[in-house]
């Protein structure tokens, strides 16, 4: 893979939309297989395990005020998506589950029914603990000394920090506005505080970078609706906290952009895109690691909206490419040349979806190191590849329906080419083949 230049400042002007041409190839993607595992979130990371996708479900409901069936956790076959085994237990509340990890052939991840849970493939449950509410993000793995750490967090505001052989306790850390239950509570009037309950805290994945220097991976949140907060990963100890509530000039977008970190070490950098209230312009803020301040970037054209999901080495949203630098001067801005394509309904596809994700793998695509990005709405999706170097979108196809998932891409038939997975509301995992070999895959 060629390296993307860093050549000069941000790029002060959007280049004008494209029209439809043959540059552009709009195809039907070649279906492999559809099965129906329930509903996915834009948490859900599917697992390729063995020749298996391990997969979480929220089943018919993602608030689940009526207990339903399908959600847990599913096993399918790779190659042709039948399920070999699905792990429900509805019979003990609501079992959604978003993320899993897999550690040494054990799959890890934690459910709606405020528990956290390690169970082998078959199913068999190696433990089990009480968590202080819903846990919607995937389990983070850390290594201290070499010694793997589980961490999982509530949206209550509760991290812990768990031996993944036992899940006895090695850290725990409750936020400020910490409000679920806490061991030695009832637990039964915990349980119907939470329907009444909104609290976001922590409710989406956290970035790793190592602040302090000691060793360990720390955990950068956006939380609580655009605050950041950092952890110690070794001790569970705050190092530091934003709050944007008393900052007058901007807000994140509503805590679902996941700080980027550039550099390493004590050395690292983080930026995340904010807004300014009084005017809704984008700007991009680079921190320090210890939560300071250094350096505010902005540009004469629109930054767009962050993707929900993000792919390595970049940072996209609805209307740009950001490839970042340790020297912010370095720091290169592409606007998104998108076609002006319509949809299978004849709607402008840019002026249409609301929100979108990028796969974490890329691909090499017309000679080019492409995201692979899913614009999505309340009843359409569309998938594109867009060069990371040139912004333009090179190849696009309508989806079968709405969406939040991220997309994932891999040789998940094992076939030599690249496919592409995706779940819809119509509470199917879908896999298409992207007719890519599997060579042009890149993973970093």
């Amino acid at each position: 893979m060629k390296r993307l230049p860093l050549l000069f400042l941000l790029v002060l002007a959007m280049s004008a939309s494209l029209p439809i041409q043959k540059l552009v190839l709009k195809t039907t993607l070649k279906q492999h297989w559809k099965t129906k595992i329930g509903c996915t979130s834009y948490r859900t990371i599917p697992l390729l395990l063995d020749g298996k996708i391990v997969i979480g479900s929220n089943g018919s409901y993602f608030r689940d005020y009526a207990m339903d069936s399908g959600n847990g956790v599913y096993i399918l076959n790779s190659k042709n998506g039948k399920v070999i085994n699905n792990f429900e237990n509805q019979q003990f509340g609501d079992m959604d589950v978003n993320g899993v990890l897999n550690l040494n052939g054990l799959i890890y991840f934690g459910n709606d029914n405020e528990e956290f849970l390690c169970i082998d493939q078959k199913g068999n449950t190696k433990w089990r603990i009480a968590a202080s509410g819903d846990i919607e993000h995937r389990p983070i793995l850390l290594q201290n000394n070499g010694k793997p750490m589980i961490v999982f967090a509530t949206e209550t505001g509760q991290i812990q920090a768990l031996d993944p052989k036992t899940g006895k306790e090695i850290w725990n850390f409750y936020d400020k506005k910490f409000s679920g239950w806490k061991m030695g509570e009832n637990r039964s009037l915990f349980k119907i505080k939470m329907y009444f309950s909104e609290d976001c805290i922590f409710f989406n994945e956290p970035s790793l970078a190592d602040l302090n220097g000691d060793g360990v991976s720390d955990l950068i949140y956006n939380s609580k609706v655009g605050d950041f907060t950092a952890i110690n990963g070794k001790t569970g100890k705050l190092l530091w906290e934003i709050n944007q509530a008393d900052n007058d000039n901007c807000y994140t977008n509503m805590g679902r952009e996941k700080p980027m970190i550039i550099g390493k070490g004590e050395k690292s950098q983080i930026m995340v895109l904010l807004q300014e209230k009084n005017t809704d312009k984008e700007f991009i803020a680079l921190y320090n690691a210890k939560g300071k301040l250094i350096k505010r970037i902005t540009s004469s054209i629109s930054l767009g909206t962050p993707l929900l999901s993000q792919t390595s080495g970049v940072f996209m949203t609805d209307k740009v490419i950001i490839i970042p630098s340790e020297v912010p001067n370095e720091m290169k801005v592409i606007p998104i040349e998108f076609p002006a394509f319509e949809n299978e309904k004849g709607v402008n596809v840019v002026k249409y979806y609301y929100q979108g994700q990028v796969a974490a793998n890329k691909v090499i695509f017309n000679d080019e190191p492409c995201a692979l990005v899913v614009l999505q709405s309340n009843v359409a999706s569309e998938m594109m590849l867009v060069g990371l170097n040139s912004g333009k979108v090179c190849y696009h196809t309508n989806l079968p329906g709405s969406s939040e998932f991220p997309p994932y891409v891999e040789d998940v038939t094992n076939d030599g080419k690249l496919d592409f997975i995706f779940g819809c509301y119509d509470e199917n995992l879908y896999c298409f083949d992207l007719d890519i070999d599997n060579s042009h895959l890149i993973t970093k």
